[in-house]
């Protein structure tokens, strides 16, 4: 984001070219023309229990006007004064992950925020229940131009019975500016000589002599981390929060919501939570080392050895009293434990390595299978066949019986063949017997009548 309006009320911060610890704040309205004079004199002084000090002057008059400090770069707490009369302004730093610093004037809160990339502050008041305002812009210097501030007036003409005093609002917003600017530049020159520090020049090697003992080991030096050290890094992505016991869980948790519900009550944009378990438990590499195998890996393509069926009961109870023991047996009752180690991600960036739907999950199951595989009455393996009865009966006879159960087959079709072909030749008789049958009984009515 850049500074968006150019007729508004800007003051570009230009460094003295006769005296570094001098800034000179020139205001334009409208474009620039080259022509314009100083408003705002920022110079740096000296204190003996800070280690940085500044005051801001008024250009034309000489007047003091403002002035911030801080005993160390990392403190959370910061000194912001007005002078004439003198007015102390609490300066704190009020970020978790992000970059947060407020003061509070006339009974209203100020914010300076950052994003994560860029070099742009953003000034906001506070109005809840309502959203934040933006009330002032402003922008690092770069290797094109120079660092810019500009004051919106048109949404601080929005609260007039709010903000009262313009222009001392209008010094603390200068004032409090340069002091986030210069303690940045500071940080840059402290991390730059640190790194020139640590790489000392190459020496030859030295060979040990015979009869000198062995050296130990030099261990790295311990470092001790202090409340300053959280200072918090505007180019922050995520922070991870470990565990290294079960009984630590649900504490982790704890902190984890109280985070986002403090970015809910001061209207901050979401994080994302991302829960990892883990229940193998971190072995040395030395153990790791070990327990590989030298060589080549190797993959078995053998096939899995298969399970005898159970032989065949025409028992459709026992069969079912197998079924039930079979599936009592596959599915053991497990007890959930709690894994041994867990991480919470809390990012303001989406992670997409660990995100659940396209993270496997180490915790899925095989489904179980039954033991006894059968065929139908058709070959297809499906376990399936018809019973006489109202329900269904799985079938486990194998292939063998199937065999025998076509050869059976062939010899019914066989002997009904034969009983149809034995009827056929008898049909002849049947009906020379019916016809002297009938012949017989006609006598015998015919008689009885007369």
């Amino acid at each position: 984001m850049s500074l968006r309006d150019k007729s508004c009320y800007t003051l570009t911060i230009h460094p003295s070219n006769a005296d570094p610890a001098i800034s000179e704040l020139i205001e334009s309205v409208g474009p620039a023309t080259g022509n314009e004079k100083p408003r705002y004199a920022r110079v740096k002084e000296t204190r003996e229990d800070e280690s940085y000090s500044s005051a801001i002057y008024d250009a034309l008059t000489g007047a003091r006007l403002a002035s911030a400090g801080y005993t160390i770069e990392k403190a959370k707490k910061r000194r912001l004064q007005l002078h004439g009369p003198d007015e102390d302004v609490p300066f704190d730093f009020t970020g978790k992950i992000n970059f947060e610093w407020s003061f509070i004037f006339e009974g209203n809160k100020y914010r300076w925020r950052r994003e994560i990339y860029g070099k742009d502050y953003i000034c906001t008041i506070d109005r809840k229940p309502d959203p934040p305002v933006e009330i002032c812009l402003a922008r690092e210097a770069d290797k094109k131009e120079p660092a810019k501030l500009q004051i919106l007036h048109y949404n601080i003409d929005r609260f007039p019975n709010e903000i009262k005093d313009l222009r001392g609002l209008e010094t603390l917003l200068v004032a409090s500016l340069l002091c986030l600017l210069d303690a940045g530049d500071e940080r840059s020159i402290s991390s730059s000589s640190k790194i020139s520090k640590s790489v000392p020049t190459p020496s030859p090697p030295s060979l040990p002599s015979k009869d000198s003992p062995p050296i130990p080991p030099q261990l790295g030096p311990e470092r001790v981390i202090s409340e300053e050290d959280f200072e918090p890094d505007p180019e922050t992505l995520f922070i991870v929060i470990r565990t290294r016991s079960p009984e630590a869980h649900q504490r982790a948790l704890e902190v984890s919501l109280g985070v986002k519900r403090f970015r809910h009550r001061e209207n901050l944009s979401d994080l994302h939570q991302y829960i990892i378990e883990d229940n193998t438990p971190a072995s040395p590499p030395s153990q790791q080392r070990q327990s590989k195998r030298p060589g080549p890996r190797v993959i078995n393509l053998d096939d899995e050895p298969k399970s005898s069926s159970p032989p065949h009961s025409s028992s459709s109870s026992s069969l079912r009293r197998k079924f039930t023991q079979t599936k009592t047996q596959a599915l053991p009752q497990e007890i959930w434990t709690p894994p041994q180690h867990m991480a919470i991600y809390l990012s303001t960036i989406v992670l997409p390595d660990l995100d659940p739907s396209r993270r496997g999950s180490s915790s899925m199951r095989n489904s179980f299978s039954y033991l006894n595989d059968g065929c139908d009455g058709h070959g297809n393996g499906n376990g399936k066949g018809n019973g006489n009865g109202n329900g269904q009966e799985v079938s486990t006879s194998t292939s063998t019986s199937t065999s025998s159960a076509a050869t059976s087959a062939v010899k019914s079709s066989q002997h009904t063949r034969t009983s149809a072909s034995g009827s056929s030749d008898n049909s002849g008789s049947a009906v020379k017997n019916k016809k002297s049958f009938r012949g017989t009984l006609g006598k015998k009515l015919f008689r009885s009548s007369s």
